[in-house]
């Protein structure tokens, strides 16, 4: 039995959950069924189940048939169980904006305590992806989003790893992973893009500057312009 194979069961009963298969609250088949219906062991079940249990989906009850648990004990953090909490509430929209909410306040301390730590190899870097962003929206014909977005995620991520706080790192890592789609979107507006780089530029200023309360203020201001983009998709 491998690591991987009783991951692969995980996701099979992760789809099958927000497929509708099994509900909130539904016992699963037994390891038995589960074991025949997927073609493996019951020790790759045993592990299937116990992975998604440390992760609160599953509830394991000794003596009785595990269940779905409800999705208000689901890891918050896991960036899988974000999107199909949304999904199985139909909620999907409020769950982008509740944590682009999050990601407001995470960046506006993390751009204050950026300014106070972050290294010369770092702002360089920011100032590529800056550089990038504004080459992208440049093209001639029609502008490279994918591209200009990469930039946009990467120049956030340095300002999160330059903050040098592990815990808020491993708190932004998964809102970054499910809010990707969502920065496609309403980067596929002009206006925003071209506000976009223009908040990027005034960050990254103060930021070589080291102004604490420049970057923080900076920050906000372009936080707040990414909220509304949000809202304004989402309506």
């Amino acid at each position: 039995m491998t690591k991987s194979l009783a991951d692969r069961i995980s996701r099979l009963l992760l789809e099958k959950i927000g497929q509708g298969a099994y509900g909130i609250g539904d016992e699963l088949p037994s390891e038995g069924q589960l074991a025949e219906e997927y073609d493996v062991s019951r020790l790759t079940i045993r592990e299937s189940i116990k992975a998604l249990a440390s992760r609160g989906v599953i509830e394991v009850r000794h003596g009785k048939r595990n269940r779905v648990a409800p999705a208000e004990q689901w890891d918050l953090l896991d960036a899988d169980l974000m999107k199909l909490r949304g999904s199985l509430r139909g909620e999907s929209q409020n769950l982008i904006e509740q944590l682009t909410e999050v990601r407001h306040i995470l960046e506006i301390g993390a751009a204050e305590l950026a300014a106070q730590r972050i290294s010369s190899q770092q702002l360089a870097l920011m100032r590529e992806q800056l550089e990038i962003m504004i080459a992208a929206e440049s093209v001639e014909s029609e502008p490279d989003i994918p591209r200009a977005v990469e930039a946009d995620i990467s120049f956030h991520r340095i300002i999160i790893d330059a903050a040098s706080n592990e815990y808020l790192s491993a708190t932004y890592r998964p809102l970054e992973e499910v809010l990707q789609a969502v920065r496609l979107k309403t980067s596929a507006t002009r206006k925003v893009r071209r506000e976009a780089i223009a908040w990027h530029t005034e960050i990254l200023n103060r930021l070589e500057q080291r102004d604490t309360e420049g970057s923080r203020e900076a920050m906000r201001s372009h936080m707040t312009q990414t909220l509304g983009a949000v809202r304004e998709e989402t309506s």
